[in-house]
């Protein structure tokens, strides 16, 4: 008996100001940092582990940085580490006084957040100002010093993702890809096609088996080294689809996205069909990242629109164009004298300049005609 009281005065009290903060009841106050680091942790969105996962993934450079600021810095300051109870029976409130809007009281945990397996308290905001503060490396010890936290009861994932979104998105700013992954899960399929049609078919083209570019994009969140098509990213290739849909004549005319991303899938098996080795080193081109993801995708209006236009749409019929273009241009050495936006326009018209159709002569077989007259 002895036993379980001693367990239960060592786990976590704090005195807190409960009130609103816009639309949320938050508890504010101050602890140590070791405490709030062990009691919280962070649910890393895995994009093969755990897909249901919130925080973006850890820079460990950035987090030993946090740390050596504190340990080193007398005058340190941190803005409040904002954290999200997902079990409100871990909690219990005692109020103390109640003085206009808000309430002073006292917090308490009755049971320990930091045992079970789940993430019970979530980092929303702090994760690398906590990451190291608990002293579970070796050579970094537990950090003392107080700092303020404000503290939530959000028992709703999907209120908790919202939230993660509007603090780092409309106020802070991060990852852009993880931000729009976050932006589909909470959308679902029907509101996102209808609403965000270039992210719909990008989410497509993530979770289609047949896709060519199935599970190869960096979704903003944790992956193993090698496992994605390096510069591959949610938020560069949304917006190369985005520029497909907006500027293809015969694409946009397409009401349904289902359609328009069979399409663009089948453009893309063309191109790795005409560029296999791009998926083994993805390094060794620039068609995944800047210049070279623009320039094919500017490629891909140009050779989309020649197929609808003869009523044709498979990967078979868009090689035949991508065969006629020379491949080394896009290797990462052939890119290097352009660059960003208007690079990759400049790279595509040079490379469009190789299409011809039966019957016809390319633009550049033309102008090699019309400089060799005297």
């Amino acid at each position: 008996m002895a036993r379980k009281t001693k367990e239960k005065d060592e786990l976590l009290k704090f005195p807190v100001i409960l009130g609103t903060c816009l639309g949320y009841e938050a508890y504010r106050g101050f602890g140590q940092l070791s405490n709030i680091s062990k009691m919280s942790r962070a649910d890393i969105f895995d994009q093969d582990k755990n897909r249901s996962g919130t925080q973006r993934n850890l820079s460990l450079q950035h987090a030993r940085k946090a740390y050596q600021y504190v340990v080193g810095t007398q005058n340190a300051f941190y803005p409040e580490m904002i954290l999200n109870v997902r079990d409100k029976s871990y909690v219990k409130f005692t109020p103390i006084k109640a003085a206009g809007a808000v309430t002073f009281g006292t917090l308490e945990f009755t049971k320990d957040p930091s045992k079970g397996e789940t993430v019970v308290v979530s980092r929303l905001d702090g994760n690398h100002r906590l990451w190291f503060a608990d002293g579970h490396e070796k050579g970094r010890d537990p950090i003392s010093r107080p700092v303020s936290f404000c503290l939530l009861t959000i028992e709703d994932l999907d209120r908790e993702l919202e939230l993660f979104r509007d603090i780092n998105d409309n106020q802070m700013g991060m990852n852009t890809s993880h931000l729009q992954n976050i932006t589909a899960r909470l959308l679902g399929d029907k509101l996102l096609k209808v609403q965000n049609p270039a992210l719909y078919i990008v989410q497509r083209l993530m979770k289609d088996k047949k896709s060519p570019l199935y599970k190869m994009v960096h979704e903003g969140g944790k992956v193993e080294k090698g496992a994605t098509l390096a510069g591959l990213t949610i938020a560069n290739l949304t917006n190369a689809v985005r520029d497909m849909l907006s500027r293809s004549a015969k694409l946009a005319q397409f009401p349904d996205a289902d359609a328009q991303y069979k399409v663009i899938k089948n453009y893309w098996m063309a191109i790795k069909k005409w560029l296999p080795k791009a998926w083994n080193s993805p390094r060794d081109y620039a068609i995944f990242k800047g210049v070279g993801l623009y320039a094919i995708s500017y490629v891909g209006i140009e050779v989309i629109d020649r197929s609808l236009l003869k009523g044709k749409f498979s990967s078979g019929d868009m090689l035949k164009y991508l065969k006629q273009m020379p491949p080394e241009s896009l290797a990462s050495g052939g890119t290097a004298a352009f660059a960003g936006r208007g690079g990759g326009r400049k790279l595509a018209n040079d490379l469009i300049a190789n299409l011809e159709d039966e019957g016809e002569m390319s633009l550049a077989k033309l102008q090699t005609l019309i400089l060799s007259e005297g």
